[in-house]
């Protein structure tokens, strides 16, 4: 049944992204997607090329809404904080926030995009603009920090960008795992680890 009020192509980008809450991307079906948007096959190679791309530009679609989640709460947290304290006090509750046991299969999936964009150089080109906004919003929130004498200045901005980010997709290994680490316990971790950080 067709959805009043959006595009086609946003239609068909809305329902793969249903689909992708509870499926891999490789049990959609372009007959299913088809079904459930209500638009012709004709439709979404018109907009898309092929089906594998409608399915690329889903998942970009899917990480930009997360980069652009992320991007508001460090901007807030590096403009409002006063003090070094509250201003690693808040980035630690947002890690704390990503590394939740809920937030699972975000991490399964921002593992499994990693993976397809070293096979696939369409999605890779797609992919990489978005990571670098993410990327480039931590280095601005870093330097800000080391501006106002909250972290170490001998130590590269966007080296800790990347490590901030891995640290929260290494998470992913434990989701997995049978005997799984207390989340507070990786907290603690994170806590200790990062603490060298500051000035």
């Amino acid at each position: 049944m067709a959805r009043e009020g959006i595009s086609t192509k946003d239609r068909l980008v809305k329902t793969v992204s249903e689909m992708l809450d509870g499926s891999h991307p490789q049990h959609i079906l372009v007959e299913d997607v088809l079904t459930a948007s209500g638009v012709a096959r004709g439709s979404l190679y018109h907009h898309f090329g092929d089906f594998p791309a409608l399915i690329e530009a889903t998942l970009v679609r899917r990480f930009t809404a997360g980069v652009d989640y992320s991007n508001a709460v460090i901007g807030d947290i590096t403009a409002t904080s006063t003090t070094a304290t509250e201003f690693f006090d808040r980035m630690y509750e947002m890690s704390a926030d990503a590394q939740h046991p809920e937030r699972a299969h975000r991490r399964a999936e921002r593992a499994r995009e990693l993976g397809m964009a070293h096979s696939n150089e369409r999605f890779r080109a797609l992919l990489s603009v978005e990571q670098e906004r993410l990327t480039n919003t931590l280095v601005d929130a870093v330097n800000v920090a080391k501006e106002k004498g909250w972290i170490r200045k001998d130590l590269d901005s966007r080296a800790i960008a990347v490590f901030l980010q891995a640290y929260t997709l290494g998470r992913a290994v434990d989701d997995v795992a049978i005997t799984k680490v207390d989340p507070q316990a990786w907290n603690n971790l994170i806590r200790a680890v990062t603490a060298p950080l500051a000035n």
